[in-house]
């Protein structure tokens, strides 16, 4: 349980680190468009390893890791960037979906 609650603090930590660098923030965007648009869902998990090689491969984060060292060490795992990734971008895809039905709900009325 211990576990699990500092699997999820490290990994809160780095998607805020990924939104800081702006590139998480875009790729959340596009994941929200994609369930705005009802795209189909497999489009999601491509999305995130597309992106998480991307930036794993790409981007460099020294200059933001220095604010949570042990996101730092993390990041550098390629794997720990596609779960970041995916957390981001199933994240962007149900606030999608979400707003798609509240855009309907409005309306309706």
């Amino acid at each position: 349980m211990l576990w699990l609650i500092r699997f999820i603090g490290l990994l809160s930590q780095a998607i805020f680190i990924e939104f800081l660098h702006i590139f998480g923030l875009i790729v959340f965007l596009l994941a929200a468009l994609l369930g705005y648009f009802r795209a189909p869902w497999w489009i999601v998990p491509a999305l995130a390893i597309a992106s998480g090689f991307f930036a794993n491969g790409f981007i460099d984060l020294t200059y933001l890791t220095e604010i949570f060292r042990r996101v730092a060490s993390a990041s550098d795992r390629w794997a720990f960037v596609i779960v970041v990734y995916f957390a981001i971008t199933i994240g962007g895809y149900l606030v999608g979906l979400l707003g798609r039905s509240f855009m309907r709900r409005a309306r309706r009325l």
